[in-house]
């Protein structure tokens, strides 16, 4: 049961009328207070998760800088909360920077990523003296030119990929191996560092990479960390200053315990007996002929490390040359240590809860439920199949007979699952009951649509005393139309 198990078990227990309570607070009377489907963050556990980063940096390393991948959950109050307790950002767009300084981030604090930036966002970054994270290596002309029109010469990381890492999380989210759109590839860096010299309007800061989301292998950030090390001894021969290591985000959260999590992977592998995945699919797997097996190579949802045991790990291993990594960086001059996570700070920090509109079967015979929330607001299992939430009914959470269902949204698609692969709640759920999906902080939103014409979900907020707030409000019926020209705003109806 979820109250016995991981990361939430601190925080949450049942009231009288036996719902789900979490911080003390009746996660039912949230949504019926504010309407489902709900989004429900969660402060203080963002404020731990930051925490364990910087107490952890502080002690290992000095000289760091934490942005806080703003993708992951864009919302005003986190970033505000953030920027409270000293956090950086790293932005991917014009309009998550204007977020950001509204939100009071300091301009030197924020790096600017994005593979495609557009001529206004890449101004408005020279202008502050942010620093660009460039990507491509095209966009290197570009930077200088905008650079000397403004009259303001631009400070850059080089954003590398190409690195030997290879299955260290699903393809769609993996963004430093040979195929990714994003970076510049790192058999070339040697050239590019004169390029970079060549341009004269062009401040060199440092590298930069960011391995992906969902990353629980620490030896891959062991490989990228010395690749950067390498190159970066090779970049100061010729003049190329590095002031900073960022090392991006992508550190992965515990959706299951580790036992959990490969009972899960085992049932998917054998899915054809046991119809554990929609349709029968083998959700993150492919046939290895090596192996002459199906070789798992998806998104792993269990991580043995929370953030401070990741730096802890990361800066104090000896990888090559019988050197921790934080000695390899005083070796070449101690460079600030950049880091952006996203998913670690809010990830675990997050719930979902909607309402069931039914509990029925498909043509062939498997259990399904249909939920009031569909995958325009619970996005990332839309481009991660093999994304799964441990999930549990709200109300009335004593245990009964087991049921075992997929969960389907209420979108007119047949693709509109909340999940692909099989859920087990302790009792079957009836309509009106309120299904709550944890661990939802980071990008259940990332795709969020008015699809079906559906208004963008609300999202509250609750602190540690139990008090709670609106954060975002829903969408009204004039907000969804209110860019079609021709609607006639006087006969609107809210």
């Amino acid at each position: 049961m979820i109250q016995d198990k991981g990361p939430w078990k601190k925080y949450i227990g049942k009231t009288e009328k036996n719902h789900r309570k979490i911080f003390g607070v009746d996660m039912v009377m949230l949504a019926e207070k504010y309407g489902t489907p709900l989004y429900i963050l969660f402060d203080d556990i963002i404020r731990e998760n930051y925490n364990k980063y910087q107490e952890s940096l502080e002690i290992e390393y000095k000289n760091h800088l934490i942005c806080y991948a703003v993708k992951a959950n864009t919302s005003y109050y986190v970033l505000n909360l953030l920027a409270k307790l000293g956090a950086g950002v790293d932005v991917s767009s014009e309009y998550e920077l204007e977020l950001a300084l509204n939100a009071g981030i300091p301009a030197e604090k924020i790096r600017a990523n994005g593979n495609c930036k557009s001529d206004a966002y890449l101004e408005e970054c020279i202008k502050k003296g942010i620093v660009i994270s460039v990507d491509p290596e095209e966009e290197l002309k570009i930077i200088n030119t905008i650079a000397q029109e403004s009259g303001i010469s631009a400070k850059i990381n080089l954003r590398l990929s190409g690195f030997p890492v290879k299955h260290i999380t699903s393809r769609a989210i993996s963004t430093s191996s040979d195929w990714s759109k994003f970076g510049i590839d790192i058999k070339r860096a040697n050239s590019v560092f004169q390029k970079v010299l060549d341009l004269d309007m062009l401040v060199p800061n440092g590298l930069m990479v960011h391995l992906g989301s969902q990353i629980t292998d620490i030896n891959a950030y062991y490989i990228v960390l010395d690749n950067l090390i390498h190159l970066s001894k090779e970049a100061q021969k010729i003049g190329f200053d590095i002031n900073e290591i960022d090392l991006g985000g992508g550190l992965g959260i515990p959706y299951f315990d580790e036992k959990d999590w490969d009972q899960i992977k085992r049932k998917i592998k054998n899915t054809r007996n046991e119809n554990y995945s929609w349709a029968n699919e083998f959700i993150g797997y492919e046939y290895n002929s090596e192996l002459n097996d199906l070789e798992w190579i998806g998104e792993e949802l269990s991580i043995e490390y929370t953030p401070d045991i990741f730096i802890q790990k990361l800066l104090n291993e000896n990888f090559s040359e019988n050197k921790t990594f934080r000695e390899k960086l005083e070796e070449i001059g101690s460079p600030r240590f950049v880091i952006e996570p996203g998913r670690s700070i809010v990830g675990n920090a997050g719930v979902t809860i909607a309402k069931i509109c039914h509990v029925s079967k498909t043509p062939r015979g498997e259990n399904i439920i249909h939920v009031d929330i569909g995958v325009n607001s619970h996005t990332f299992g839309t481009a991660v199949p093999e994304q799964l939430h441990k999930i549990e009914i709200a109300n009335y959470i004593e245990e009964g007979e087991h049921f075992e269902t997929f969960v389907a949204g209420n979108l007119c698609f047949t693709g509109d699952l909340l999940c692909r692969i099989k859920n087990k709640l302790i009792r079957k759920p009836f309509r009106g009951d309120y299904l709550l999906f944890y661990d939802t902080g980071a990008y259940s939103d990332f795709f969020s649509s008015n699809a079906n014409s559906f208004p963008r979900t609300a999202k509250a907020v609750v602190s540690k005393d139990g008090s709670h707030r609106l954060m975002v409000r829903r969408e009204k019926m004039s907000e969804i139309f209110n860019r079609e020209v021709e609607w006639d705003l006087d006969n609107r109806k809210d």
